[in-house]
């Protein structure tokens, strides 16, 4: 069975090259794949290994340009600028519309699991011997943003060292230049200059086989489901879905019709690609190549912007993982346990989901560190947290295609904001 369903998937590749050469958009292309990928995975459910590794190759192709692609663009960014002040304006505006995110999702996962009364009148012990992951303190969050080893850093993908290292290296930069340096900086610029382009082009190369990918990572998505691990939790992955579906389009919808001005069913036409990158890789991190190509050749905004935010999104605000899941995690286990919630502890359980975003960037797992945190702030039972282990890499999908999806609408929000979003490449 799992070469007969590689070999199908060999005939659906060819299919796809066809439709390529036939000039279909890449966005239907794309969609396609994921259908093709999701029928595959259900006929040969558990024989789906082969097929895999074309989309195992795909995501490790995308985790190498992350590194390279973040030092190259972010200082290019910084220089880019033109002066601190200007730098100040934007990762201002960055912070807060990634922030607002967070909340609108927060608030919308309260809304849904009061709603649907989620973990009531469960019948499931909470397992009292499972090992928790330990929440760091706060001066050991802060203290790992900054770098020790940037080459360590680098080999063992802790991007928030790499993004402040090349913030640092772009401030260095700036203040030489505002000396009146200009000069000697010039030699070192125009190398990141040219490094930039060939890491664009080199990632514009691999997200064209997007579609390939995609239907290899549905189909051995679908084909791994444990249907007997799910049935006690599909409540909340449900919910989990609907959240995403909800925030991923109404409430970005909103957000860049109200600030970006632009037409949100245009915008979700552009980013439908990325959203589906996003969902089958299940990681903001390894589609932030994507994102940012995504961003600049299909929405008009600029390169400085594009690769300011967008790097920055895949690391904090994160309104799936941080925002509506932990909440839900939250209110099904007060559920469950018969505890009683005012308006007041919503509020600040809202809050503290809030603060834990912030407060947990950069930490491996962000889902689970960002439950194990939140619980732990509202004195909830840690334990708990081990219950929702068997759906975590279901519930993934969704959130993290919520997260990129956030991500992306706010690095076009902060170019609107600063007059660089090029209209014309946006409506076309």
């Amino acid at each position: 069975m799992q070469f007969v369903a590689l070999l199908i998937a060999l005939i659906l590749f060819v299919v796809l090259h066809q439709m390529k050469k036939r000039g279909i958009s890449f966005g239907i292309r794309v969609i396609g794949a994921a259908v093709a990928g999701l029928i595959i995975g259900y006929i040969f459910a558990g024989s789906t290994e082969y097929v895999a590794i074309f989309g195992s190759v795909y995501i490790r192709l995308l985790y190498t340009m992350v590194i390279p692609l973040l030092l190259t663009t972010i200082i290019r960014t910084m220089v880019n600028t033109g002066s601190l002040s200007q730098l100040r304006s934007i990762g201002l505006k960055s912070v807060g519309i990634l922030s607002l995110h967070n909340i609108l999702a927060s608030t919308l996962g309260v809304i849904l699991a009061v709603a649907f009364g989620i973990g009531k009148g469960a019948n499931m012990a909470a397992p009292s011997d499972t090992e928790i992951r330990e929440v760091p303190t706060v001066a050991e969050t802060i203290t790992n943003f900054f770098p020790r080893n940037i080459v360590k850093d680098a080999a063992d993908s802790n991007i928030v060292p790499i993004i402040v290292f090349a913030i640092l290296v772009g401030i260095a930069i700036l203040t030489l230049i505002e000396n009146g340096k200009e000069n000697e900086t010039k030699p070192f610029t125009d190398f990141i200059n040219s490094a930039a382009e060939v890491m664009y082009k080199l990632t514009s190369m691999i997200t064209g086989l997007t579609p390939y990918a995609v239907l290899s990572l549905m189909a051995a998505a679908i084909g791994n489901i444990d249907a007997n691990a799910v049935k006690p939790l599909i409540l909340i992955l449900v919910l989990n879905y609907v959240a995403s579906l909800i925030h991923s389009f109404i409430t970005t919808g909103a957000l860049v019709s109200a600030f970006a001005k632009v037409n949100p069913v245009k915008y979700f036409k552009k980013a439908w690609p990325v959203q589906v990158i996003a969902f089958t890789t299940q990681s903001s991190m390894g589609s932030l190549p994507a994102n940012i190509e995504n961003l600049t050749s299909e929405q008009g905004v600029s390169e400085d912007i594009a690769s300011f935010v967008a790097p920055l999104g895949a690391t904090m605000g994160m309104p799936g993982c941080a925002g509506f899941w932990p909440v839900m995690n939250a209110i099904l286990t007060v559920n469950m346990l018969g505890m009683t919630y005012t308006g007041f502890d919503y509020v600040r359980l809202i809050l503290v989901a809030l603060l834990v975003s912030l407060g947990t960037v950069g930490v491996p797992g962000t889902a689970t560190i960002s439950t194990t945190a939140l619980f732990a702030a509202m004195g909830l039972p840690l334990e708990m947290v081990v219950l929702l282990a068997p759906i975590s890499s279901l519930a993934d999908m969704g959130r993290t295609a919520t997260n990129v999806t956030a991500a992306n609408s706010s690095a076009l929000i902060v170019a609107a904001s600063e007059n660089k979003l090029n209209r014309d490449i946006f409506n076309r």
